[in-house]
């Protein structure tokens, strides 16, 4: 009976470990992943002509921009090809995604409401196609009659079906009349941008009253008239308010087994601090904090907190901190920072639970916690996730993270309406696992496990040498990346060359 016991409990263990993987992808990304087939033409597309219908801009701030696509323009489909006027993609197979629209528009384009394309929310088919340069497509199979294209000039155009098979005779004019008829602009004014970068990474310690978390900051800089430059910096780098912040985890001089985060402005004479002075838990209590995400309003956290040391704690709690008191007992709720949205936090924490109903969650505290939330980024985006914590230590389970189905907003990422392709890098580098695209889609930075490189966008092609290659470690971990353009870049240029 014993033995029964024993191996019941360790099918358990091994049940909630592949539960936990599982989970720990996100709902609407990596799950697609396993989605992913390469069927016949005929099975997933629609053969046939098509007319370009409407088209829409996908943000507002792109309303005064001439489409590439003319309004008469046709889409052709075959089994080898794809046309739309001479933009010629030839293939042999292609990759079909299955999902929602509206998870698709979300991870994407960041975009929550789509209704601006006058359609309803529905299973749909992303199917990718590679040009001969190896470029990524995309093109949305609405359903039969309805064919979506995004090109890069962030405009989303619509073709309806004007007949079942390829017409000759339209093809034939096409290829006569329409040849050339896809605009490419090349501009030569270059805007001020600057990207600032921040990584953490773990060092071994022997001493626990040495913080194990290290960091560090890059800043990348180019001018208009085409010079670059670049600075790096211990810790973590912040431009608020005309200062320049400097982010860091210190061990208290009341208890060496308690860190806390401490901040002060690199151009003051006067010590700038906001370490939270007054928290007298720092005399009694053991805490261990990793900064995990970092920007100009907000710093979020994995932290320990326990009365007495336990050595290797295993309880791995997280939170989101305001930077103007960045103490853990005075964390942010998911609805201090998204005060309209915060049915989504628990719409999404009980889709998630609702998908454990068969797993003994006897170990977890499965009362959902707002003040339990972090930013994460994997697959060139930040994504929001929310935690459920062990109730007590453990060395053989891990915290349960949740998809929190919600972009950020500006107050957390100020850029983040526009994505680098991260798998079409990869078909250049295959060695990226990170990428950042400049809002003017003139820069692109690139991270592999072993540099950091960034590279001019000459139209919608990358180039093949880097004007800037910095070293970086394969332990880096993104915490904040943030692009600045115009005055602002300027601006925080200027702040940083006042600390040289």
């Amino acid at each position: 009976m014993k033995f029964r016991k024993i191996i019941k409990f360790n099918f358990i263990l091994l049940f909630m470990y592949l539960i936990i993987n599982v989970m720990s992808c996100s709902t609407f990304n990596a799950s697609l992943d396993s989605l992913l087939v390469a069927p016949k033409v005929e099975n997933i597309l629609v053969k046939g002509t098509w007319n370009l219908d409407s088209f829409y801009y996908m943000y507002n701030k792109n309303t005064g921009i001439t489409p590439k696509i003319p309004s008469d323009s046709y889409l052709f489909i075959s089994d080898y090809y794809l046309r739309i006027n001479d933009l010629l993609f030839e293939y042999d197979t292609f990759k079909v995604k299955t999902f929602m629209l509206s998870d698709y528009m979300r991870v994407k384009f960041k975009i929550d409401d789509f209704s601006f394309l006058n359609l309803e929310d529905k299973s749909v088919n992303i199917f990718t196609i590679q040009d001969e340069d190896k470029n990524m497509h995309e093109f949305i199979k609405y359903d039969d009659d309805t064919i979506l294209f995004y090109y890069d000039d962030d405009i989303m155009y619509s073709f309806k079906k004007v007949s079942n098979k390829i017409d000759t005779e339209i093809e034939g004019f096409v290829k006569d009349n329409l040849k050339n008829n896809v605009i490419t602009y090349d501009g030569e004014y270059m805007n001020n941008v600057g990207f600032l970068i921040s990584f953490r990474s773990e060092r071994k310690v022997t001493d626990h009253s040495i913080p194990k978390s290290v960091y560090k900051s890059i800043w990348v800089y180019q001018n208009n008239d085409g010079t670059y430059a670049h600075k790096v910096f211990d810790d973590i780098i912040v431009p608020k308010d005309g200062k320049i912040l400097n982010i860091s985890v210190e061990s208290s001089d009341k208890n060496d087994l308690y860190e806390k985060i401490a901040i002060d402005d690199l151009l003051s004479d006067d010590v700038f601090i906001l370490d939270g002075d007054n928290n007298t838990n720092e005399e009694f209590i053991n805490q261990f904090i990793d900064i995990t995400y970092v920007n100009e309003n907000y710093i979020g956290i994995n932290y320990d907190q326990n009365i007495e040391y336990l050595g290797n704690i295993n309880i791995d709690k997280c939170a989101m901190l305001s930077i103007d008191d960045p103490v853990i007992e005075r964390r942010l709720k998911f609805s201090d920072i998204f005060q309209k949205s915060v049915k989504i936090f628990y719409n999404s924490y009980y889709k998630f639970i609702n998908l454990l109903k068969k797993v003994n969650l006897d170990a977890y505290d499965t009362e959902p916690r707002e003040d339990s939330f972090k930013l994460e980024r994997y697959g060139g985006d930040w994504f929001l996730k929310g935690r459920v914590n062990t109730k007590l230590p453990s060395s053989t389970l891990k915290p349960l993270d949740f998809d929190i189905e919600l972009l950020p907003n500006k107050k957390l990422i100020s850029e983040n309406n526009v994505s680098a392709n991260l798998g079409q890098i990869k078909l250049r580098n295959p060695e990226a696992r990170d990428a950042f695209m400049s809002p003017d889609r003139d820069l692109v930075v690139i991270l592999t496990s072993t540099t950091m490189g960034v590279y001019k966008i000459i139209g919608d092609k990358i180039s093949n040498n880097a004007i800037l290659e910095l070293s970086i470690d394969s332990g880096d971990n993104v915490i904040l990346g943030e692009w600045y353009t115009g005055d602002k870049a300027v601006e925080v240029e200027l702040l940083l060359e006042k600390l040289e």
